[in-house]
C-alpha cells in the first residue's frame, strides 16, 4: 500500500490496479471514497483499460480476428510497479503481458500519477502504444465511488444530489449486455427544483438530479460529446460534499441497478 498526505488530505493507493483504496478529509476525519460492499459494490476506485464498459458478447473484431476483452479491462487486476513517489505525488504503471496478448493485440505501457494539491486530488494518465506496425485503440477511464455522507441502505430517500457542469442536454442510455441503446433520453432532472423546460443553458448550475433509486432505473446517466466538465456531489441539506472534474468526452454516473 501507498499513503500520501499533506495538511488537508489522507489518500492510500494499492499496488493491485493502482487503486486509490481511501481518501480522508484530515479536518473532518470523513472518508471520501467509497470502502467496497459486496452486498452493493465491492471496487473502490478502479482504473479501466483498455476498454471502460462491456462489449457486445465481450469481443472485439480486428483484421478478421476476435478477442475476448472483459468488462472494463484488465489492469485492474494486475500489480502495478512504482515509477517515483515524492512529498505529494505517486507515479505508477503497468505494461501488458504476453497473455493479454491473446486479449488486445497491442503492447502497451500505463502509468498514473496521482498528486496532493491542497484539497484536491489530480489524477493525469499517460498511455504509451510500444507497437511499431499499427495505431492503437483503446478506452481509459477512471471509477471512483463515493462514500455518501446522507447514505443509508433502507432505499427509500433521497441520499443527496448532482449538479452537473457543462451543458448537459440529453442522455444515452445502456441496454441489453451493458451496450448503449440506440436514441437519446431526457435528464431526471429533480421534480422539486427547476425544470430543464424552464432553464437556458447559463442557469444549468441550478438544476440537480436526485440521488435515488429511481434515478438510476437503467443503472446509469450516460454523457457524451463533451456535455459536461465536471459534476457536484451535494448531500441532502443541498450542500458540497465532493466535486469531480474531467476532460473525458464521455461521463457516467452509475449506481448498481435497483440498489441504494
Amino acid at each position: 500500500m501507498y499513503a500520501l498526505q499533506n495538511e488537508n488530505l489522507r489518500l492510500e493507493v494499492s499496488a493491485r490496479g493502482a487503486e486509490i483504496q481511501s481518501l480522508v478529509d484530515r479536518n473532518s476525519g470523513r472518508e471520501i471514497i467509497w470502502q467496497g460492499d459486496a452486498a452493493y459494490w465491492n471496487g473502490r476506485s478502479p482504473i479501466l483499460f483498455p476498454i471502460t464498459g462491456g462489449l457486445w458478447d465481450g469481443t472485439c473484431r480486428l483484421d478478421g480476428r476476435s478477442y475476448q476483452i472483459p468488462k472494463h479491462g484488465f489492469v485492474r487486476r494486475r500489480e502495478w510497479q512504482l515509477v517515483e513517489q515524492g512529498a505529494d505525488f505517486l507515479h505508477l504503471a503497468v505494461e501488458n503481458t504476453d497473455e493479454e496478448l491473446q486479449q488486445f493485440p497491442w503492447p502497451y505501457r500505463l502509468e498514473v500519477v496521482y498528486t496532493l494539491r491542497g484539497r484536491s486530488l489530480r489524477a493525469d494518465f499517460r498511455v504509451v502504444n510500444r507497437s511499431l506496425h499499427s495505431s492503437m485503440w483503446f478506452q481509459v477511464g477512471a471509477h471512483p465511488a463515493l462514500n455518501l455522507p446522507d447514505w443509508t441502505d433502507h432505499g427509500q430517500h433521497v441520499a443527496g444530489f448532482l449538479r452537473f457542469e457543462g451543458t448537459p442536454r440529453d442522455m444515452l442510455r445502456a441496454g441489453r449486455q451493458g451496450c448503449v441503446e440506440p436514441g437519446r433520453v431526457a435528464i431526471p432532472w429533480s421534480k422539486n427544483l427547476q425544470t430543464l423546460a424552464a432553464l437556458a443553458f447559463h442557469q444549468m448550475g441550478n438544476a440537480l438530479v436526485p440521488i435515488e433509486v429511481s434515478t438510476f432505473a437503467n443503472e446509469a446517466l450516460i454523457f457524451d460529446a463533451r456535455q459536461v466538465e465536471a459534476v457536484e456531489v451535494l448531500d441532502r441539506k443541498r450542500r458540497r460534499f465532493a466535486r469531480v472534474a474531467s476532460s473525458a468526452p464521455v461521463w457516467l454516473v452509475w449506481q448498481p441497478t435497483g440498489l441504494h
